[in-house]
């Protein structure tokens, strides 16, 4: 058999496995199409999922900060009733821990848990996720946050300080407000869409966009080394110098773009 041959008869092999994958994906729900060698359907039975009430203290009010930090995993922030921990481990052994001290709640991951990366048509790596439910009535004073592989997802979430810092992985706020934003990241994108920062802060990008839409900023100042500058017209009154600026905006290798 010739070389080509071989070729296009792999590729025909490969093609059938990831319909029948989709067949099976449409049809087995709930799950996920993954990739693993080739793409196969995981169904959620697999997935460990562990909520941590006990270690959260019987009088949630006592929750003034966040402290995060984790190696593998996604991390979600959103609201709720009540404050909640809730970890979906997809492989390997749940290294989560939570702990709450002195008006901080800690959580902490270092588990070796998969990669996630989007592969369009609802094909995705699957990765480690961990959701933290923060109370609608409550607004943290801080939440200092690191992850060297994982997103951070903020969704209508109020917060007084937020320090953010990420290796490899996005940054995105959505209906949320902040007073002060600290975020620095390394290789991924920051993203705000409909959220305020009310005080000011530093957002930096090393490699990766930056995309602030529908957001209300303070004076600020934005620019980008190696990339494009993208600044609609409505916020030229909020723009200043550099050593005027209650907000700092820059990438090294990334777009930057605000509208």
């Amino acid at each position: 058999m010739t070389h080509k041959r071989k070729k296009i008869i792999g590729a025909l092999l490969l093609t059938l496995g990831t319909l029948a994958a989709a067949v099976i994906w449409q049809f087995e729900k709930p799950g996920s199409l993954v990739w693993d060698n080739g793409f196969k359907y995981q169904t959620d039975k697999r997935m460990s999922v562990r909520t941590y009430k006990h270690d959260l203290p019987t009088d949630e009010s006592k929750i003034k900060s966040l402290e995060i930090e984790v190696k593998n995993a996604d991390v979600e922030f959103v609201k709720g009733d009540k404050f909640g921990v809730t970890s979906y481990i997809l492989s390997g052994k749940n290294d989560t821990k939570v702990s709450f001290n002195d008006g901080r709640l800690s959580v902490t991951d270092n588990g070796d848990g998969d990669g996630t990366a989007s592969l369009g048509f609802g094909v995705v790596y699957r990765s480690n996720k961990i959701i933290i439910t923060i109370p609608e009535a409550e607004q943290l004073s801080t939440i200092v946050a690191k992850s060297t592989n994982g997103d951070f997802d903020f969704e209508n979430i109020v917060i007084k300080n937020a320090t953010l810092t990420a290796t490899n992985g996005d940054i995105k706020f959505e209906r949320s407000e902040v007073d002060n934003l600290t975020v620095t990241n390394q290789n991924g994108e920051i993203a705000l869409k409909q959220t305020n920062i009310t005080i000011g802060g530093k957002i930096t990008n090393q490699n990766g966009d930056i995309e602030i839409k529908k957001s209300r900023l303070p004076e600020f100042y934005a620019e980008t080394k190696w990339g494009e500058k993208d600044i609609k017209k409505n916020h030229d009154l909020n723009q200043s110098d550099q050593s005027q600026a209650k907000l700092i905006i820059m990438s090294q290798n990334g777009d930057v773009a605000i509208e």
